[in-house]
């Protein structure tokens, strides 16, 4: 990438999300530290030229870090008083470099950094659904993300996600996870009607019936510890609307 190109167009953006009422730093340039403090590979200050800069907004939840470095990689920061979760992307031509800072603006304003429990990394969305996903316990619902094919594969070779290390913060913006894709799912708590969760040799599941007459399958792999995490943690809520 052109930094010096793709500085002026981040200035440009800057000067509209200034007049959009948003809050916007200069232009930030020079050989520095990664943004991303998680990333073992940058804990070392960086011999990579950048350009950076910091948006929040009234009302935002968190505040948008973008830094790009001349090799094209993108590191997106969501930063709240408490905690930061950092997402590496990949931009080659200065409309991606565009798209990706409108399309982070739009996610920053809508997303809030909650705390969720990663219980199963097999999660499909039924038989027929092959590709494995992540399922959360958030705080207020169940949280489907579809992984892929790379993911699906990998996930043969290890035995299941540890229930010991398994919360995260987790950048939720409820319009994107499902405009992602068709299998990604958003669970209300407040809305189960019913739900049964089974248990099986290699595989196991829960049903789901909405209050407006949804239903949902969602299955994982029996080393998931999915049953018995989602078991402690909806039969408070669920009482006897809950099967086991």
């Amino acid at each position: 990438m052109d930094l010096e190109a793709a500085a002026a167009q981040l200035d440009e953006h800057r000067k509209q999300w200034v007049a959009d009422g948003l809050s916007a730093s200069p232009v930030l340039r020079g050989h520095q530290e990664s943004a991303d403090p998680d990333d073992p590979e940058e804990r070392e200050p960086s011999d990579k030229d950048s350009v950076a800069v910091e948006v929040s907004g009234p009302g935002w939840g968190v505040t948008l870090m973008l830094e790009l470095e001349a090799n094209g990689r993108v590191h997106v920061g969501f930063m709240s008083e408490t905690d930061s979760v950092w997402e590496r992307r990949r931009v080659r031509t200065p409309g991606e470099w565009g798209a990706l800072l409108e399309r982070a603006v739009g996610r920053a304003s809508r997303m809030r950094l909650q705390h969720g429990q990663l219980v199963a990394r097999t999660c499909t969305t039924g038989w027929l659904d092959w590709i494995h996903g992540n399922l959360w316990v958030m705080p207020n619902c169940l949280l489907r993300t579809r992984s892929g094919l790379l993911d699906t594969v990998a996930n043969s070779y290890v035995s299941g996600t540890s229930a010991r290390k398994s919360g995260h913060s987790v950048a939720y913006d409820p319009a994107a996870v499902l405009a992602a894709h068709r299998t990604n799912k958003i669970i209300p708590f407040d809305r189960i009607a019913t739900a049964r969760l089974h248990r099986g040799l290699t595989t196991s599941g829960l049903t789901v019936l909405m209050t407006d007459g949804t239903r949902h399958k969602l299955l994982w792999r029996s080393s998931d510890p999915a049953h018995r995490l989602l078991k402690d943690r909806l039969l408070p809520i669920l009482g006897p609307r809950l099967t086991t």
